[in-house]
């Protein structure tokens, strides 16, 4: 028998609140050279094995110098200039002579093995390779043909664990371009790729290459709010100078950039009376009819997919009411509806323009054991172009 008194327990979850999601927490998969350690057999850093970086300053410890590691190093570096210190980062290095292919192949490929160890955290994230002088480089469609290839695959891994409820978005390079767009160029654009961004700007040159700047774009995007493009003006620039992966400088193909924006490819452009580089924006590689031709679509919509799942994990298995016909009362609809509601207007205020939730109640859930949510989300726009018509007035005409 219990001794008497009064006995008050606090409780949780009657608010319906979810954790809040950190949008730009990014993963960089990139080949590189393991490090040894100063002890015999000790190994700082290994290869396909999964790092936790939140600075630059990571780097030392694992023994990454810009001698043993160039690539790394220099695209850690980029990452961190534009995310800032503090900012997530999972990285897995791949043997220098892997190809961007096998890279992203699959579950059980060096990106797989990243999302996986990453615990689905990652949200964006690069790929990028420096090109040995063994590795021979097909360029007969415009670009390195091991990144053409890669981007299906990259896109096939991608949508597999987006169906895990585990999405990101991706950049890949596109490396040795041949500095020109013809008819038989691989273009992004005319691609069904739309978790994959191709990256045709560079930093300059690195081990005599002119490497995409994977690791900067990267950076820019792991700052920059989900539903920011990465061309936003107001970000500032990414650099004072900039190149393209054929290794001409930025401001040479000015007159070019109708076409090289048509074809789907992120690059540096400049604007008038400012100075540095801004990206052209972020344009996935499929066509721009796809709702999610560009990144910032993507992101809203894989947050979105988060949200719902984090939700309404919780309701699984457990009892519903019916009413006397067997369909659902209009208060279990309304409160189904409430839940994905207040998460998203909590965890995207500001993100998109508006949302909405509708649970229909002629839904015979004795027999299916299924229940069907319909939400849909109306983005924010993005001002690509502001036309503005200047003209002269005299008064004394409209008197």
């Amino acid at each position: 028998m219990a001794l008497p008194g009064v006995n008050i327990t606090l409780g949780s979850g009657g608010l319906g609140r979810v954790a809040a999601t950190a949008d730009g927490i990014a993963g960089l998969l990139l080949t590189g050279a393991a490090v040894a350690g100063e002890k015999e057999g000790e190994v700082k850093f290994a290869l396909n094995k999964h790092y936790q970086l939140s600075s630059t300053k990571d780097l030392a410890g694992l023994g990454i110098t810009a001698e043993n590691n160039p690539l790394i190093d220099h695209e850690v570096r980029s990452f961190y200039a534009q995310a800032g210190d503090g900012a997530e980062l999972h990285l897995l290095a791949a043997p220098e002579t892997a190809s961007l292919t096998s890279m992203v192949d699959g579950v059980e490929s060096p990106l797989g093995k990243l999302v996986e160890e990453a615990a689905g955290r990652i949200k964006i994230l690069g790929v990028n390779r420096l090109i040995t002088a063994e590795q021979e480089v097909d360029d007969t469609q415009g670009i390195d043909a091991d990144a053409i290839t890669a981007a299906a695959k990259a896109q096939q891994t991608a949508e597999s664990y987006a169906a895990k409820i585990m999405p990101f978005r991706m950049f890949l390079p596109a490396a040795k371009w041949s500095g020109t767009l013809g008819a038989d160029s691989w273009k992004p654009s005319t691609m069904s790729y739309n978790r994959v961004a191709m990256v045709l700007c560079s930093e300059g040159k690195l081990n005599e290459q002119y490497p995409a700047a994977i690791g900067m774009v990267l950076g820019r995007a792991a700052k920059s709010e989900p539903q920011q493009d990465l061309g936003r003006v107001k970000s500032g620039s990414l650099a004072a100078n900039g190149f393209f992966t054929d290794e001409s400088p930025f401001l040479e193909k000015s007159g070019k950039t109708d076409n090289i924006n048509d074809a789907g490819f992120i690059f540096f452009l400049n604007y008038p009376g400012k100075n540095g580089c801004y990206l052209n924006g972020c344009p996935m590689a499929c066509s721009p009819t796809d709702d999610y031709a560009v990144l910032n679509n993507g992101r809203i919509m894989d947050k979105a997919m988060r949200i719902a799942y984090d939700t309404y994990i919780s309701e699984i298995m457990d009892n519903i009411h019916v009413d006397e016909n067997g369909k659902l009362p209009s208060g279990v609809c309304l409160s189904f509806e409430s839940m994905i509601e207040n998460a998203v207007a909590l965890l995207m205020d500001g993100q998109i323009s508006s949302f909405k939730a509708y649970v229909n109640p002629d839904q015979n859930i004795l027999s299916t054991s299924r229940l069907e949510i319909e939400c849909s989300i109306v983005p924010l726009g993005v001002l690509k172009n502001i036309h503005v018509l200047l003209s002269f007035s005299n008064p004394a005409l409209n008197q």
